[in-house]
């Protein structure tokens, strides 16, 4: 897949409905009762990377304030979503080892995942960094993944919403409906094409988590080392 393309058409789209009606928001983004959990197996951008997507959320918070924007422990790039997010989700249903066991089988075989961020898009309702694989070993494990909990009994849905095919870490989500003002579409082009840098990321973190891998509410479940 051309990934720039597959990025630069979901921007368009975005950027046609926000032009007309303005973004869209996320209701349930402050709401503590929010009791939506999930399974996922991410990468974790480390200090260094984090610090270069701080720059686009200041610099956004700037132009549009009172949104909300990914603390640098809430970063990540999402590998597969092992189990979505739902109401009432809980661990204690689960036979957590049969999990571990299935993703250590998928990722054994697996080299470290070098991801070049360039650049930013957007959705309707949310703001995020593209990411680029700069080898196939990312593609490898999803489809590693696929096959191995394809052939599984346990609960799992992966691929279920969409087909997960880019490497992009979401950085800001909108409270409310809003017009952009002309400043926000100016950050937008000088981000357009930044480089944030390269992580050759080495480790693989599969975690209980909130819809929005916030830190106080994420439990880390394994960490698997990706081969050298």
């Amino acid at each position: 897949m051309d990934l720039r393309a597959h990025y630069d058409l979901l921007d368009l789209e975005a950027r046609e409905a926000v032009g007309r009606v303005g973004f869209g928001f996320d209701a349930q983004i402050d709401d503590p009762d929010d009791d939506r959990r999930g399974l996922t197996l991410l990468l974790r951008p480390n200090e260094n990377m984090a610090r270069s997507f701080d720059r686009f959320t200041t610099a956004i918070e700037e132009v549009l304030p009172g949104h909300y924007s990914y603390n640098r422990s809430d970063f990540h790039v999402t590998v597969m979503p092992i189990v979505s997010c739902y109401s009432g989700f809980s661990l204690d249903r689960l036979t957590v080892e049969a999990y571990l066991q299935l993703i250590k089988g998928a990722t054994g075989a697996v080299g470290v995942i070098p991801i070049r961020f360039i650049g930013v898009f957007m959705s309707q309702s949310c703001l995020m960094i593209r990411g680029y694989p700069q080898n196939d070993e990312l593609e490898k494990l999803r489809n590693n993944l696929r096959e191995t909990f394809g052939t599984s009994n346990l609960e799992q849905s992966l691929d279920k919403r969409y087909k997960l095919v880019t490497a992009h870490s979401t950085v800001v989500r909108f409270k409310q409906s809003v017009k952009p003002p002309p400043a926000f579409w100016e950050v937008m082009r000088y981000f357009e094409a930044f480089d944030f840098g390269v992580q050759v990321f080495e480790e693989l973190e599969f975690v209980f988590n909130d819809w929005y891998q916030r830190a106080d509410l994420v439990q880390l479940l394994a960490a698997y080392r990706l081969r050298e």
